[in-house]
């Protein structure tokens, strides 16, 4: 019998960043300036920020040897957007340390390790008790005081001279709360790699068994994400040959995609010319912009404005598949799922070739099954690290395929090696349309990762 002897969490470093989104699209600021910029979304510091994140390790024990087996490891690391559309704040290593050493370590040390699906289920429900600061409910009567001097405190406030008494009252409260994805993800994947160890095999071939699929025998289509440096970025993946194509970053509108969305046409136009220039004239991608809900933005979220965009998006991208992915960011997941649905049925309707997809407010399990069941994407995204535990991650895969959705299982350019690499395991036993590449913005590195370690992984399988 193999148990868990010992939880050991350390701190450590996402390969990106996390970034305030919002205080991007409201306000463009130059990279060098992000790292001091004041924040607009709740959690941030600052709009910058390196992302943090804790790798936890299960001390395996064999007693019918009397010696330990291994360390399995996972790492706890969020989203480069957090706390945008319905996910976690920004994750904290502090904050992760304490969760493992609390919540984590009672539950699951002396534990005998069983299946990956019943252990990772369990983790997935614990709850923690925390103290939050909040602020105090406003008084339900205006004072005189308060009038006379309200003009004196907005105008400090402006200069930000507001001293520390006239700032809203907080309560420090206790709360009950699911522990962070970022948590539950990184635990789920030392599990998972536990119940790899223990078998003697492949992380793939325990998902493949746990939910009765075929054993992993081919490689899955990669995508390929860029960050800013949208040009050599792409040069890069057409290089590499990826399936899919560039996933740039829009975090300054006016500069990447115009005001009236002109350039980011213009850039469609230079990827159409540039794949058969370096890939070859039998080389055929698809091509995925990714725009982080700006043709909204742009058009104000008028959805008839919106499919002309894209419609000249497809025209301009000819002969090549065009994917594009959160046209428009609505204020809630019911306002989500009805504006893509709506576009959805509009280029139906036009009979245009474009497929959407749909990042945004899919976050959990839930989540995605309402996507699927409006049928309001082509195509979704399975952002790991927002689903929580990675077993939610396997049944998103599958509710997309047994929904005739297809199923794109990303990441973030945050994650690091170790959830990288089971990602792939992920990827190979579910057979998604699609995996990322990650983590990090260099391209070269996240492909090489993931491309090696599906080659590694299928050739004793095979």
């Amino acid at each position: 019998m193999t148990r868990i002897a010992k939880v050991i969490a350390v701190p450590a470093v996402g390969a990106y960043y996390y970034e305030d989104l919002a205080a991007l699209q409201r306000k463009p600021t130059p990279v060098a300036e992000r790292y001091t910029a004041a924040p607009v979304t709740p959690g941030f510091r600052r709009v910058r920020e390196v992302a943090q994140a804790v790798s936890v390790g299960l001390v395996l024990d064999d007693s019918s040897s009397g010696r330990g087996t291994g360390v399995a490891w996972g790492d706890c690391v969020a989203v480069a957007y957090s706390g945008k559309a319905g996910r976690d704040p920004v994750f904290r290593t502090e904050e992760g340390l304490a969760t493992i050493r609390c919540t984590l370590a009672p539950a699951l040390e002396n534990r005998e390790i069983t299946s990956f699906r019943e252990m990772a289920t369990e983790v997935d429900g614990l709850h923690e008790s925390v103290e939050v600061v909040r602020p105090l409910p406003e008084p339900k009567e205006i004072t005189r005081r308060d009038l006379l001097t309200a003009p004196a405190r907005l105008l400090r406030a402006a200069r930000g001279e507001e001293p520390e008494g006239d700032r809203a009252p907080t309560e420090r409260v206790s709360v009950e709360r699911r522990l962070h994805t970022a948590v539950r993800y990184g635990v789920s994947q030392a599990l998972l790699q536990a119940v790899a160890m223990t078998r003697g095999m492949t992380m793939a071939e325990v998902i493949a068994e746990e939910w009765g699929l075929p054993m992993p025998d081919a490689p899955v289509p990669i995508h390929a994400q860029c960050g800013s440096d949208r040009y050599a970025g792409a040069d890069k993946m057409i290089a590499r040959r990826v399936s899919s194509l560039p996933h740039a970053l829009v975090d300054d509108v006016p500069a990447q995609l115009g005001r009236d969305g002109s350039k980011l046409i213009q850039y469609a136009r230079w990827l159409k010319e540039r794949i058969p220039q370096l890939g070859g004239p039998d080389y055929r991608p698809t091509i995925h912009l990714d725009v982080h809900g700006a043709l909204g933005q742009i058009f104000e979220d008028n959805l008839g404005r919106v499919l002309g965009q894209l419609y000249a998006l497809e025209s301009a991208v000819q002969p090549y598949p065009l994917r594009v992915e959160s046209p428009v960011i609505m204020e809630s997941r019911a306002a989500q799922i009805e504006a893509m649905r709506e576009l959805c049925q509009y280029a139906r309707f036009r009979k245009m070739g474009v497929q959407l997809v749909a990042d945004e407010w899919a976050n959990t399990l839930g989540d995605i099954q309402a996507f699927v069941d409006a049928q309001a994407a082509h195509m979704i995204q399975i952002k790991m690290p927002d689903l929580g535990s990675v077993h939610n991650a396997v049944e998103a895969v599958l509710a997309c395929q047994a929904g005739g959705v297809g199923a794109f299982l990303g990441g973030s350019c945050a994650e690091t090696d170790i959830s990288a690499r089971v990602a792939v395991h992920v990827a190979l036993a579910t057979r998604p349309d699609l995996i990322m590449a990650r983590p990090g913005m260099g391209v070269d590195e996240g492909i090489t990762l993931v491309q090696n370690e599906m080659a590694r992984t299928l050739a004793p399988l095979l």
